[in-house]
């Protein structure tokens, strides 16, 4: 049986992608897209960003399932705004060890609900070994500790000493690094400056090194992240960023003996997680969230959130989640949205419905599960009111979605995955959410919102003993590899 390595970079975006092979900058990518199983626009999570997605591409469903809204959220049991680390002053503001700990420890063993079994935890079940290496989401059966380095240890106040769980080969870092992977000798990827090793050249390492052991996994998981942060940055260099992301990968092809040989022993997945938006360079990109609900009391980040609060703002990107005090403060909050017609979809639940609205415009579209019209996955919605909200289409057999790829699961995802009055707004292509101390990124790349630039990913499958059924969403992965291994035999697969 082959051993399978999915390899998750982020921010990869199919026109970048060919554009980067085409320009003959990437021998390793276009070696496996030559061999591959290629799908342009498969659909990722929504919201478009790393832990809500990553979180369904190790559990195999949609947020409303495996309860991690976002990469910022606001629980309201516990009255605690969650940050897996996004933006270094609201870090700050929240408590660096607040924000460590959610994102060390809190994901994997208190958020991501117990309900659905992790990748990890089905292979390990099933007598065959796991691996993760550097990805946020990496629940299994395996205790592991954490190494905090002295100056992280500092920061967080010496209070992070809990095990995390994983599959049984398993690094985040320098933080988690069993003794296989300790005779990667020490380089400048290790150091604080390249994130303690969450980066591609440590990424690769510990790939090679782990391969190199005779211990390699039957499934692994590699994250890639440095495309990502490089695009928020300069996203007119994009095929020059994928380029250097190649050279990693091609580091990894070498060490086989040909690269034909490592598709004779492996199947090679490569995927993304979204893509990234190129946002406007004055300062009307940016929607300033604040001004616009002037009107309420607004959550001061870092502070307690008094009774007397009416709004919570968790700001991700090109997307937010707005918590409301109570219902008629959440039909207030719309009204003073929907004004800006930058801000481009509103979205509510109302009992078991939907509620959707377009900003700049007083078109309503309600839906809801189980109704008559079903889309392309098999399942059926209910339908009210105005469909261009969306741009949804029927064509006499199915519901057609164009601008806001599976528009309806992916809202009903993201809304049903938590508790409260919640709001979900994103941004018209070319705006972010602007909010107190969150980033943006004028001139820059972003993310986060249910346009399809954000959401329409390349999907890559090399070496595999079947296809993926199509259309193709990362939801999907989990089901495919279980298949390639043996485990379970996914359904729509050809």
């Amino acid at each position: 049986m082959k051993k399978v390595i999915l390899f998750l970079i982020d921010s990869m975006m199919p026109d970048v992608l060919e554009r980067c092979i085409a320009a003959k900058k990437a021998p390793g990518l276009q070696f496996l897209m030559e061999r591959s199983q290629y799908i342009p626009d498969c659909v990722t999570v929504f919201p478009t960003m790393t832990a809500s997605i990553d979180c369904s591409l190790i559990t195999g469903v949609y947020p409303d399932v495996h309860k991690i809204p976002g990469l910022v959220w606001y629980d309201t049991e516990t009255r605690q705004m969650i940050n897996y680390i996004n933006g270094a002053i609201p870090v700050q503001k929240m408590g660096i060890a607040h924000c460590a700990s959610n994102v060390l420890f809190d994901l994997n063993e208190r958020h991501l609900s117990r309900s659905v079994k992790t990748i990890h935890e089905v292979v390990e079940e099933n007598h065959l070994v796991s691996g993760s290496i550097n990805v946020i989401a990496h629940r299994g059966h395996k205790k592991h500790k954490v190494h905090m380095p002295p100056m992280l240890d500092a920061l967080t106040s010496f209070q992070l000493r809990e095990k995390v769980s994983g599959p049984t080969i398993m690094s985040m870092g320098t933080l988690v690094r069993p003794d296989l992977f300790r005779s990667v000798a020490w380089d400048m990827s290790q150091s604080v400056l390249k994130g303690y090793g969450i980066n591609d050249a440590f990424a690769i390492d510990q790939l090679i090194e782990v391969i190199r052991s005779g211990k390699q996994p039957h499934f692994t998981l590699v994250y890639l992240p440095e495309n990502d942060h490089k695009l928020h940055k300069s996203p007119q260099d994009a095929i020059q960023h994928l380029a250097e992301v190649d050279k990693e990968l091609v580091r990894f092809l070498d060490s086989f003996s040909s690269w034909e040989q490592m598709l004779e022993r492996n199947v090679c997945i490569l995927i993304s997680d979204h893509g990234q938006t190129v946002i406007g360079e004055g300062e009307e990109h940016n929607i300033p969230l604040e001004r616009l609900l002037s009107g309420f009391s607004i959550h001061a980040i870092g502070k307690v959130v008094a009774p007397e609060v009416d709004v919570v703002i968790c700001n991700n990107e090109r997307m937010a989640y707005l918590y409301a005090k109570d219902p008629d403060t959440l039909k207030g909050i719309v009204e003073a949205l929907v004004v800006d017609d930058r801000i481009d979809v509103i979205a509510w639940r109302e009992n078991e419905k939907i509620i959707v609205r377009k900003g700049g415009t007083t078109e309503v579209l309600r839906f809801w599960r189980d109704g008559t019209y079903p889309d392309a996955y098999g399942v059926k919605w209910g339908i009210e009111g105005d469909v261009s909200v969306l741009d949804v289409q029927f064509d006499g057999e199915q519901l057609l979605f164009d601008t806001y790829p599976d528009a309806f699961s992916r809202l009903y995802g993201s809304l049903f995955s938590q508790s409260g009055h919640v709001i979900a707004i994103t941004a018209a292509k070319g705006y972010e959410m602007l909010s107190e101390y969150f980033p943006t990124h004028l001139g820059g790349g972003s993310h986060g919102s249910l346009h399809k630039q954000d959401s329409l990913i390349p999907l890559l499958i090399a070496g595999a003993k079947h296809k993926i059924g199509l259309p193709a969403r990362l939801v999907d992965v989990k089901d495919f590899i279980l298949c390639e291994l043996g485990i379970a035999t996914a359904p729509g697969q050809q």
